[in-house]
């Protein structure tokens, strides 16, 4: 019942002949209710199947509610509408009495032993009831889909409009307390009233289809918390308001049915999947979560918080709680889905259940409750109250946090270095996660990629800093050793970054992920700082390649060749002496990506990039300084050299900032005026400006410090996810195994406890822990009871009781207050008699008490 489209008859016809020939030569054994029926049916001759199969797709819902009448006549409807469906445009008429006869000889067939005349009379009469329903309106969706379709296309815009203002308006007169509901602006209302008005005609055009979205709507609703008592009456104000708009009799008829049919099953799914849980959810109460648990079997309170299940369909309280911002309710269910409990056979741990139902779920958070991350992880970490030798051991169940459900690596780490945050990457799963990744998986890697690299600096640094300052003049062998270090450095280096950047380019132009520079398109990779300073380096050693000097020499110096210094060489050795400078000192700071193999270096090498901002904004007030004193001085009469226009100007106010000045203040006692804004500059630049930086720099590093390991951490962990992009789905799956996930493993001494865990022993003194963290219950361990009643709960209730006895009381007493001095003085002298009067006859009250108490 759940397809887009009813499929051919002649489709089911021959799948079902076929089938039932199978079953007569043999081939096929009847074992169920269904088979035996098909096989009945082939064996009857019957044509057409295709309304039978509908029928038993609804068997199940409709022998399972004959007691009720409302749900069988919903499933009646409903299956009304299929048949219809299924025989229209076909030919011949609908014989229910087939179904019968194939039915009863179906139920023969499977209980030869038990079937009685008893059994034929009772089944006979529930489908002779069931048919009666069938046949009363079996006729009718056709013309019924046709008359409205005509009807509603015959509507404008502005009767549309009416149409829907009208049913509000009604709806509210019906059922003021409705209003509470429907708060959102108006083009919200009518959108929805054009939803419901189009569904009237979409559940007779498709009613698999629809069937299923009303089921899904009205798991919805149960989220919002819609109270069932007020459909009835915007059903009754739909009604009203169409037959007002159409006399169209067929049309009102359909509008009225099909409506009356969504109402029952949205109606029924409300009221199915308004679970406790779920009202607890919508009440976003932790207490209330947790009382709602209480009631559920130990084998399945898991279940009772992840999925709600309705039909075909299904919603998860813990998604919803989340979706709709019900933290505390969302915190609730994942703080009792993680908490271990533990009768004398077994341990009861929802964390598969969790991971099973929802294997997005940190990505979930991450994106929409960041503040519940925390939590989630808390619960995957087991710590034993007992230490040894001053180690305690340590849980972490990481293995759905590592692994997901098809063997490869989950979407934990990538979702969490995506969201930036360096403190949840400083998580202590995380940091397991992550520590085990890159000594299992990505440190092999990496070292293998920059051993490259290294390689690849050691030659350019002998080719062009420390061979070339040797004797080569004389000596022909360092002069070949100088041109095959280079003509490696090019063939090599050049031409492995030349295909690198050619493919992230043409990917990133491909998929359009590019940012603009002056107009032009520019690949978004070259945003990251190391893969921007790749892509110069390349840059560099093309250029480099094309004024090198010594193919410039070739043919020209004779006898002398290799060499780089010849006629052709002396125009492009200038050039290539720069490039050969910067892209030495870009390979030096390429190589500082290497410093992830430790946090620590890492995270100096953070800090340093994150106070340059500082540095940079000191320049720029440098540079403003000099300009602004370089200018003025400029303007005055002195005749000194060194102040004679602005560059020289501003040059010495930088030497003389620096400490680099070497001339003689008193060489401008002639001239006071030039020698006191030279003093001014001073102030201003030497002493304030840089002791200004050396604060800033002080304050810096001391707020980053505390976050630097984390930086650090996000760092590696980016590293990671774009490592395993790479790795081989066998490596990674050896890796894992190599982790023993699978194993069960021991809380304390002898105690195996449950897989899925990496154990660790952490010094006991890190993290004291004074409690058992694993909630033990003695009594029946069965699966099917309920775990005995939380006494905080009880505890938690008689105080909020008290709380709210003393805050009636408080309240009562302030009235009284307010009362006595806004009244006069023989009142207040009343007021304070009858309180003295009531003192004392609480008094005698409470001694009576006692004397009877003590005399019985």
């Amino acid at each position: 019942g759940g397809s887009a489209s009813p499929r051919s008859p002649r489709s089911d016809e021959g799948v079902d002949q076929k089938v039932a020939r199978n079953m007569m030569k043999g081939q096929v054994l009847p074992q169920t209710f269904q088979e035996m029926f098909e096989m009945n049916a082939g064996m009857s001759g019957l044509r057409s199947l295709s309304w039978h199969r509908e029928v038993l797709k609804s068997w199940e819902n409709v022998v399972t509610n004959v007691a009720n009448s409302y749900r069988l006549q919903e499933e009646c409807e409903t299956l009304t509408l299929r048949i219809s469906k299924r025989v229209q445009g076909g030919k011949g008429e609908i014989k229910l009495s087939e179904f019968r006869s194939c039915m009863l000889a179906a139920m023969r067939s499977l209980l030869p032993k038990v079937w009685d005349t008893n059994y034929e009379v009772a089944w006979t009469w529930m489908w002779d009831n069931v048919a009666q329903m069938l046949q009363k309106n079996l006729t009718s969706p056709p013309t019924w889909e046709a008359e409205l379709e005509s009807t509603l296309g015959s509507f404008d815009e502005t009767t549309r409009c009416n149409i829907r203002r009208d049913i509000y308006e009604r709806f509210f007169q019906l059922c003021p307390a409705g209003q509470d509901y429907f708060k959102q602006s108006n083009t919200r209302l009518h959108y929805i009233m054009t939803k419901v008005i189009d569904m009237t005609l979409e559940i007779l055009q498709d009613p698999w289809q629809v069937v299923e979205e009303i089921s899904k709507l009205g798991l919805r609703h149960v989220g919002y918390g819609i109270p069932t008592e007020h459909i009835p009456h915007f059903v009754t104000a739909s009604i009203e308001v169409f037959q007002k708009a159409t006399d169209n009799r067929h049309s009102q008829e359909a509008f009225r049915w099909a409506l009356g049919l969504i109402s029952k099953i949205l109606v029924r799914t409300i009221l199915e999947g308004s679970t406790i849980v779920m009202k607890a959810v919508n009440a976003n109460s932790c207490k209330l979560i947790q009382k709602a648990l209480s009631c559920a079997p130990r084998n399945r309170r898991s279940e009772w918080v992840l999925t709600v299940q309705v039909g075909t369909q299904q919603i998860s309280p813990l998604y919803w709680s989340i979706s709709v911002g019900n933290l505390e309710a969302a915190q609730a269910i994942i703080t009792d889905l993680l908490t271990i409990r533990a009768d004398r056979e077994r341990y009861y741990y929802g964390v598969d259940a969790l991971f099973n139902a929802h294997e997005d779920i940190v990505t979930v958070l991450v994106e929409q409750a960041k503040t519940l991350v925390p939590t989630l992880f808390d619960g995957l970490v087991w710590r034993s109250r007992h230490s040894v030798d001053g180690f305690r051991r340590v849980n972490y169940y990481v293995k759905h946090v590592l692994v997901n459900s098809q063997g490869g690596l989950a979407g934990a780490l990538q979702s969490l270095t995506s969201s930036k945050d360096q403190t949840l990457v400083s998580h202590p799963v995380i940091c397991l996660v992550s520590e085990s990744l890159w000594s299992g998986v990505v440190k092999r890697s990496f070292i293998m990629a920059k051993v490259g690299f290294v390689l690849s600096l050691i030659v350019f640094m002998l080719s062009q800093s420390i061979l070339p300052k040797l004797d080569i003049e004389t000596n022909r062998s360092l002069r070949i050793a100088i041109l095959c270090g280079r003509i490696v450095n090019y063939v090599f280096s050049m031409t492995r970054m030349i295909v690198f950047h050619a493919r992230r380019s043409a990917k990133a132009y491909r998929e359009n992920h590019t940012f603009k520079i002056l107009g032009l398109p520019v690949p978004a990779y070259l945003g990251g700082f190391f893969l921007f300073l790749n892509f110069m380096l390349m840059v560099l050693l093309i250029a480099m390649c094309i004024q090198e000097p010594m193919f410039w020499c070739i043919g020209t110096s004779g006898d002398d060749w290799p060499t780089g210094k010849c006629a052709a060489a002396q125009a492009t050795d200038r050039g290539y002496t720069i490039c050969s400078m910067i892209a030495m000192f870009i390979h030096w700071l390429l190589l500082i990506d290497m410093a992830v193999f430790s946090n620590k270096l890492s995270a100096f090498v953070l800090v340093v990039r994150y106070v340059l901002s500082e540095v940079g904004r000191f320049a720029f007030a440098m540079c403003f300084l000099l300009l602004t004193f370089g200018s003025g001085v400029t303007c005055l009469r002195h005749g000194k050299d060194e102040f004679r226009n602005v560059p020289t100007a501003a040059g010495c106010f930088l030497s003389i900032t620096v400490g680099l000045y070497e001339g003689d203040f008193r060489e401008y006692f002639d001239t006071p005026y030039l020698l006191i804004t030279i003093f001014i500059f001073t102030t201003v630049a030497a002493v304030l400006l840089i002791n200004l930086l050396i604060a800033q720099l002080n304050c810096s590093y001391d707020f980053v410090y505390a976050d630097m390991v984390g930086f650090a951490r996000l760092t590696r962990c980016t590293l990671i996810v774009e490592t395993m992009q790479t790795c081989s789905p066998v490596r990674f799956a050896r890796f894992v195994s190599t982790l023993k996930l699978d194993h069960r493993v021991e809380f304390d001494a002898g105690d195996v406890g449950l897989s899925g865990a990496i154990q660790v022993k952490e010094p006991a003194s890190q993290i004291p822990v004074t409690k058992d963290q694993i909630a033990r219950y003695g009594g029946i361990c069965s699966g099917d009871m309920q775990w005995p009643a939380d006494a905080s709960l009880d505890e938690e209730d008689r105080f909020e009781k008290i709380e709210k006895l003393m805050e009636s009381t408080f309240a009562k007493l302030a009235k009284l207050d307010k009362k006595v001095a806004g009244g006069g003085g023989s009142e207040r002298a009343d007021t304070k008699l009858s309180l003295s009067n009531d003192r004392g006859d609480s008094k005698l009250s409470s001694s009576k008490s006692a004397d009877v108490s003590v005399s019985g």
